[in-house]
């Protein structure tokens, strides 16, 4: 036990002293109940659990998002400081804390924040409309108990919302779990009349249709999600997006196929910032609107 609460200390300062605003550990057990291909043990068979840490997002940078044509408002820090940069920093922590622990003697296996090689070993499921990532680190923040899940799908956690990205570190190193969040309650939908869903420029959110996630003994909702009619705002293909085009969605479910035919006929600005080899990394994914604009938490 006192082994356990040494290295747990070492890992939350080190996550701290590194730049994380929040870190906890979530045991392997907390994801019983998760799909089995992005359980910790499919990849670690000896893990123990996962290190979690977010990082906040600096409110003036989200405050000014907007439409290039709209005064007072640019997109660009966001994409940079919001969400490029963020994403490096977070990358950073997570190969402090694991060269740490590996010097201890631990295992310790890391995945990208979100960024398309994230999407590479399920690529093929893009096609049948999904984008199913390796590993959840929002699921594995939750499961951290440093926040709980919105209608966005989202983890929110107070004092900042959703304006946060998190990282993950699986590991067998034997560390204490926190409890599951146990606070007021971060997302009351009936005081936005469901902003998330209203403001979504690709109508990705579904009004009626939720996903039930047991974390844990514990179960969470939040919206049905259509990916592919997300992605058409993520690379900046329609109005709303904080992107100079604006092209028409087709109605119903998104078709990953006329996303395909059709991304070319985005604006020349959009394309050249959406296909730079930096894209994701650097200049960041366009929108976030779900995440930058939530209301969470109330006072």
């Amino acid at each position: 036990m006192a082994n356990s609460r040494a290295i747990t200390e070492k890992v939350f300062a080190l996550a701290g002293s590194n730049g994380a605003d929040l870190v906890g550990f979530a045991p392997v057990e907390r994801f019983a109940h998760c799909p089995q291909d992005t359980h910790p043990q499919f990849y670690m068979e000896k893990a123990t659990g996962v290190i979690s840490f977010g990082i906040k997002l600096l409110d003036g940078i989200c405050d000014i998002w907007g439409e290039y044509d709209e005064p007072g408002k640019t997109i660009s820090p966001y994409l940079f400081y919001g969400y490029g940069l963020v994403n490096l920093e977070l990358s950073r922590v997570a190969l402090a804390l694991a060269r740490m622990l590996e010097a201890r003697g631990y295992r310790t296996l890391l995945f990208p924040p979100t960024w398309q090689i994230s999407l590479y070993r399920k690529y093929e499921g893009v096609l049948e409309g999904r984008m199913d990532a390796d590993f959840s680190h929002r699921h594995a923040a939750v499961a951290a108990g440093l926040g709980e899940f919105g209608l966005n799908g989202l983890c929110l956690v107070p004092g900042a919302g959703s304006r946060i990205r998190f990282n993950s570190v699986i590991t067998d190193a034997p560390l204490e779990a926190g409890a599951p969040y146990d606070g007021p309650p971060l997302c009351l939908p009936e005081r936005c009349d469901q902003k998330c869903i209203r403001i979504c420029p690709a109508e990705a959110f579904s009004e009626n249709k939720m996903v039930h996630c047991l974390i844990g003994e514990k179960e969470y909702r939040y919206a049905a999600f259509d990916c592919i009619r997300c992605l058409y705002a993520l690379t900046a293909m329609v109005k709303g997006s904080g992107s100079r085009s604006d092209m028409t969605i087709p109605e119903g479910p998104g078709d990953i196929m006329h996303w395909l035919y059709n991304s070319e006929q985005a604006d020349i600005v959009d394309r050249n910032l959406r296909e730079a080899e930096s894209a994701g990394i650097i200049s960041g994914y366009f929108c976030g609107k779900c995440l930058h604009s939530c209301p969470a938490p109330f006072a």
